[in-house]
């Protein structure tokens, strides 16, 4: 409980020093996620995120990246921390990317599913645009399971009428050479691949 509260507090903290470094009229990208959007492993500058803001500056959009994504997160810890991230960052479009760990735990479903749709709902009521990033994982769990967990994301996204990632690891997932050692995160070169994945989505969300 402790290092769940000390992780947040870090969190939170990495927003408003982003925040604080930022143009103040520039609308707000707000990622958040867990270690794929956190560049784990990796230099921040590697991770796709940095990545973002370097290609919105050359595709001539003024906006900040606000990346409050925590390696390790759950969708219970990113309900938990969802609230006050929303108040502080007060973000123009946002990037949901959670459940991969709960996936990787074999946590319910449901309780994934559920609280993916709570902060969804919180989200929906700052009237940003949300894209959702849909996430697979490998059969460890059985096929009911693993089938659960993939269409899960395509039900949320129906159900709120979200834009969808349909898997951010698309071209990236089971390549050796696109992952680090231990099979799971991207390197720097999957998450070059994973922008190009996630920016054809989030493109027509953005304005100039």
């Amino acid at each position: 409980m402790l290092n769940r509260f000390l992780i947040s507090l870090l969190g939170l903290s990495l927003v408003a020093f982003n925040i604080s470094a930022m143009a103040a009229n520039n609308p707000k990208i707000l990622i958040y996620g867990d270690s794929l959007s956190a560049a784990y492993g990796l230099p921040q500058q590697s991770g796709w995120p940095a990545l973002l803001k370097n290609k919105l500056q050359s595709e001539g959009y003024r906006y900040d990246i606000v990346n409050a994504s925590i390696s390790g997160e759950t969708t219970s810890g990113g309900l938990s921390r969802l609230k006050k991230t929303l108040e502080v960052t007060q973000p123009a479009i946002i990037i949901l990317e959670l459940g991969a760990n709960d996936g990787l735990r074999g946590l319910p479903l449901n309780a994934m599913s559920k609280n993916l749709s709570s902060m969804i709902e919180q989200m929906q009521k700052t009237k940003a645009p949300i894209l959702l990033a849909g996430m697979k994982i490998p059969p460890n769990y059985g096929p009911q399971y693993t089938q659960g967990f993939n269409s899960s994301y395509q039900q949320l996204s129906k159900n709120y009428n979200l834009s969808l990632i349909p898997f951010l690891l698309d071209n990236v997932a089971a390549q050796p050479h696109l992952l680090l050692q231990d099979g799971l995160h991207p390197n720097a070169e999957g998450q070059r691949i994973m922008l190009q994945t996630i920016w054809p989505y989030l493109q027509p969300l953005l304005k100039k």
